[in-house]
């Protein structure tokens, strides 16, 4: 069996999940929850975050359990070993969430780079889908050291801009203002700035120790982006008023231009770093997700092939850029955001009913990460998340759920041709 190389520890693992949440979020669709949860965009991120949360804690129950790439597809499996569609149905979700992480951020990226130069934001991001998706092939030790130093950069940025925010007049303010029922609908929006965290899991089989490493990583990812979050939001409506933050494609770098100029020129170079890294990591890991569940027969073989001397999936690399690619036409950052937030969050619901289903059916089995409180065999956390999410599910425009449920159609089309090919190919 092909396996890929053990090289990350908790640190290099919990960067990559930090990088991806942070670049996924602040830097990309802040100004657009704004814009829809107004000056409560801090008790949206607060929801969201709590939310994720829930849902993370199921993810390290079970990637301790079955430390193993694939996450999603693995976890369904071992939860519904007599109903493979669902495991592949969430596997396959994932990895549309992914796509269209990198697609969203790929053009966010472009709103970035258009500050000091004008070009087609279609062919930037072109652009930097297929020179992520080379170093993507190259090996998971060159991908982690680049998002290492992007990481870092892109915190720096977030500390800075927190840093003028706080010595605004207004700078708390937020906090005063009555939540409403655009703040549940601003977090089902900025939920997608918490993603990341969900795809650690796919480095399962490239991490040292993972029973204890990736509910670290997990943990430690979500606590970090949440207070930096937090802060950033209170920041940027604190500096910008929300109309304008809304219509902002460069929103942290725009909300300081009028009082730190030369900051805000350095911020949108930073973002460029926040946004690529993002973009990587969605392309790095969806090519895992493909690459597991094609090892467990869910996908053509092809879909498990190594490069020969680098060791990383090279097929997979290449579908999952030529689908990113595919959505870039949609040209806008808050559709695709809530495009890919709409399929994440069926499968975070999936994976916390994949959690309370294994303690109904295997009590005993071994938990190196147990989540706490339960009432007999049901865990309590999992189903307050799942609720949670099913609330938010409900907050999208109409197109997200067209698209959406085309998807859906189409996994479950693909599933049926998969099914009768193999049929086919057993009476041959």
């Amino acid at each position: 069996m092909s396996e890929l190389n053990r090289a990350l520890g908790l640190p290099m693992l919990t960067f990559y999940g930090t990088g991806m949440i942070l670049g996924a979020g602040i830097y990309t669709i802040i100004g657009k929850a704004a814009g829809v949860a107004g000056p409560n965009v801090w008790l949206s991120l607060v929801f969201a975050a709590l939310a994720a949360t829930f849902a993370a804690l199921s993810y390290c129950e079970l990637a301790a359990m079955f430390p193993k790439v694939g996450g999603e597809y693995v976890y369904l499996k071992k939860a519904f070993p007599s109903f493979h569609w669902i495991a592949n149905s969430g596997g396959l979700m994932m990895s549309f969430a992914g796509i269209a992480t990198a697609s969203t951020v790929s053009l966010a990226f472009a709103g970035y780079l258009q500050q000091f130069f004008s070009f087609s934001p279609l062919l930037i991001a072109m652009g930097l889908l297929t020179i992520f998706t080379i170093i993507n092939i190259l090996g998971i030790k060159e991908s982690s050291w680049m998002n290492v130093i992007f990481t870092l950069i892109e915190i720096s940025g977030l500390v800075i801009f927190i840093y003028i925010g706080i010595q605004s007049s207004n700078f708390g303010n937020a906090l005063l203002s009555m939540p409403s029922l655009t703040t549940v609908t601003g977090s089902a929006l900025i939920i997608f700035a918490f993603f990341g965290f969900e795809n650690i899991v796919n480095f399962a089989e490239e991490v040292k120790n993972p029973q204890k490493n990736l509910p670290r990583a997990i943990l430690l990812s979500i606590g970090i982006s949440t207070v930096l979050y937090i802060l950033v939001a209170l920041s940027a409506v604190s500096l910008m008023p929300i109309n304008e933050l809304a219509q902002s494609k460069a929103p942290l770098s725009d909300a300081i231009r009028n009082i730190a100029p030369k900051m805000a020129g350095a911020l949108a170079g930073i973002a460029l770093f926040a946004t690529a890294n993002t973009v990587l990591i969605a392309l790095v890991t969806t090519s895992r997700i493909l690459f597991g569940m094609a090892r467990e027969n869910a996908l053509p073989l092809s879909f498990a092939k190594l490069h020969q001397t680098r060791q990383t999936p090279w097929f997979s690399s290449i579908v999952t850029f030529i689908l990113a690619a595919c959505l870039l036409p949609l040209n806008k950052v808050e559709v695709l955001a809530s495009i890919s937030s709409f399929a994440t969050m069926i499968a975070f619901i999936a994976v916390h009913v994949a959690l309370i289903t294994l303690r109904i059916q295997a009590p005993s089995q071994e938990r190196p990460f147990r989540i706490p409180l339960s009432i007999k065999n049901i865990p309590i956390l999992p189903v307050l998340g799942g609720a949670l999410t099913i609330l938010l599910l409900f907050q999208f425009d109409e197109t997200v759920y067209i698209i959406g449920g085309v998807f859906l159609s189409i996994i479950l089309v693909f599933q049926l041709i998969l099914k009768f090919l193999n049929k086919t190919h057993l009476k041959h």
